[in-house]
């Protein structure tokens, strides 16, 4: 347990004298796996990328000892004991677990945002973005995978997924086990957030009062608010690679290596046939006997792909990259951005530090893992809501509606805002309690797409997610934004105190009393992402242009027969 280490994150123990035991407690769940410090020069499958695909990856193909397994990872191995505590997911920003990317400017929103930029993270270690997000459980819509099977991913339909949905999960409620749609001794522990917060009962006491149901949204039913479960071990995130790596650790078959930069994958004859990559200062090549596997997400596996010469061609000649197959990679580009509409609560409740900081509350936390310190994130709610009346039977929403306790340090340091921005509408509240609620479409129309700065691998990518290009994205969100305003000026969240704000967001001021353009003026100010983005590498039907690999992931569209690759 390395104490200073812990001390340089900046999370609010720094110096808190309950910082050693607060470490020792969390010790107790082993957060990462022993990497490996050699390597062969040949296995039989290489895995590029240690987050969540590929630590799942890495530990179901090495379940067969007839086979070899290298799995590299850019980011460490090492992600520090305080990363396990789930209120503390976004004190990670900007460090070492993070790539730190931000998009290009876009054109149909971030008027209010730093040079028009949306902060973009990104998990780099081993877990990946699963040492970064809210550990939120949920499963998707049934509708959507079904699409994808009717669209030419065969095979991918949602019964054809549901029984891996069963298998990765330990559920630790009973109420949830016996609804029939969860299972229990799958490798990802699932329980209920070990924290309620003052907000809470209101916010579901309004839904009922506005007609909303309380759902299992991994259940029967999406549509509708949750009592919602989340990725957490005993109150400790359980990240991908405390599920799946820590466990396979000690199998002769399996190398981990972290640390280890992928520049390209090795191509012959338009088969993947190894990866380049850098370790410990040295540039090495390794070698797959039968499939290179590339898991290192939405915006980095595009990069590789493209810098390898899988890509647009007239993009890759422009960096004189030779071109092994013109295909469509780091086009469709989806995420469901967020808009936020910021609340006050009365002083009375502290606010999010102050919990945190409270020794009684760190105390409780070492003990009996429960408390503020056990929040997920501090989220307290939200719901899958469908902007259009739509039949009873169908379950198929369009936007979803986030509420969570906030910091200003959050809106000053993670949203990306202009400084004048925040000095109008949030710094007369940062020293109080607020919360915020997030609208996120679901259904993304507008398409992005990733593309390289430069042929040097260190390079970030370019990323755009092109939001609100269509314009019915941005009419979702402000539906959400509505929905957000019904709840939180509700009621039972007037019992409590909460109020919106009174400032006004910077150019928006000829809007106030008009709900609708008011709302479009925040959402065309700034947007966040929650970090769903998908599309890049799109798995369809090997005739469908717009598809780079066929529903088999095992070739690209127009390569040659399969046998190696990825």
């Amino acid at each position: 347990m390395d104490i200073a280490a812990e001390m340089a994150y900046p999370t609010p123990f720094r110096a808190s004298p309950l910082l050693p035991l607060l470490l020792l407690s969390l010790a107790s769940q082993r957060n990462a796996p022993r990497p490996a410090t050699t390597f062969r020069e040949e296995y039989d499958y290489i895995i590029v990328g240690g987050g969540s695909a590929g630590s799942t990856l890495a530990n179901r193909l090495s379940e067969e000892l007839c086979v070899s397994v290298l799995l590299l990872e850019a980011g460490t191995a090492n992600p520090p004991l305080l990363n396990d505590i789930p209120s503390l997911g976004r004190n990670f920003w900007f460090t070492n677990l993070d790539w730190q990317f931000k998009t290009v400017p876009q054109k149909h929103t971030g008027a209010g945002l730093i040079n028009r930029q949306v902060i973009w993270p990104s998990g780099k270690g081993l877990g990946g973005s699963s040492l970064l997000n809210a550990m939120l459980y949920v499963r998707g819509n049934r509708k959507n995978y079904d699409d994808w099977a009717a669209q030419g991913a065969t095979g991918w339909s949602f019964n054809d997924v549901w029984p891996y949905f069963l298998k990765l999960e330990d559920n630790r409620d009973p109420e949830y086990l016996a609804n029939g749609y969860h299972a229990t001794r799958g490798p990802i522990t699932v329980e209920r957030p070990r924290y309620q917060s003052e907000i809470k009962s209101p916010i579901l006491e309004a839904a009922q009062k506005l007609g909303y149901r309380i759902v299992d949204s991994n259940a029967a039913r999406q549509t509708g608010f949750n009592e919602f479960q989340c990725t957490v071990r005993n109150g400790q995130r359980c990240s991908t690679a405390k599920a799946y790596l820590v466990p396979a650790e000690n199998r002769k078959n399996l190398d981990i290596l972290a640390g280890a930069h992928v520049r390209k994958v090795i191509l012959h004859r338009r088969r993947a046939e190894g990866v380049q990559f850098d370790f410990q200062n040295t540039t090495y090549e390794v070698r797959a006997r039968r499939e290179v596997i590339m898991s290192a997400g939405t915006t980095n596996t595009a990069q590789l792909l493209m810098l390898s010469g899988i890509g647009p061609k007239e993009h890759l000649e422009k960096f004189k990259i030779p071109v092994i197959a013109d295909l469509p990679v780091g086009n469709n580009f989806q995420d469901h951005c967020s808009a936020l509409v910021p609340y006050e609560l009365p002083l009375e409740i502290p606010p999010v530090l102050q919990k945190l900081t409270d020794p009684q509350n760190i105390k409780e936390y070492i003990y009996r893992r429960t408390g503020p310190l056990a929040a997920a994130e501090f989220l307290s709610s939200f719901a899958f809501l469908n902007s259009r009346p739509v039949s009873p039977h169908t379950d198929f929403p369009d936007y979803q509606i986030y509420f969570a306790e906030i910091t200003k340090e959050i809106v000053q340091q993670q949203i990306g805002l202009r400084p004048e921005v925040y000095s109008a509408v949030f710094a007369p509240y940062e020293n109080g309690t607020m919360f915020a609620c997030l609208s996120q479409m679901l259904q993304p129309k507008s398409r992005g797409t990733v593309r390289l700065q430069s042929a040097n691998p260190y390079d970030p990518p370019v990323i755009d997610p092109n939001y609100f290009e269509n314009p019915e994205d941005l009419t979702i969100v402000v539906e959400g934004m509505k929905t957000c305003q019904r709840i939180a000026t509700s009621e039972p969240m007037r019992k409590i105190g909460a109020r919106p704000f009174k400032t006004v967001f910077p150019g928006c001021e000829e809007f106030v009393g008009d709900e609708d353009s008011y709302f479009t003026c925040i959402a065309r100010g700034g947007v966040v992402t929650l970090s769903h983005q998908v599309g890049t590498a799109k798995m369809g039907d090997p005739k469908d242009p717009t598809t780079v690999v066929d529903p088999l992931l095992s070739k690209t569209r127009d390569a040659q027969p399969p046998g190696g690759n990825g």
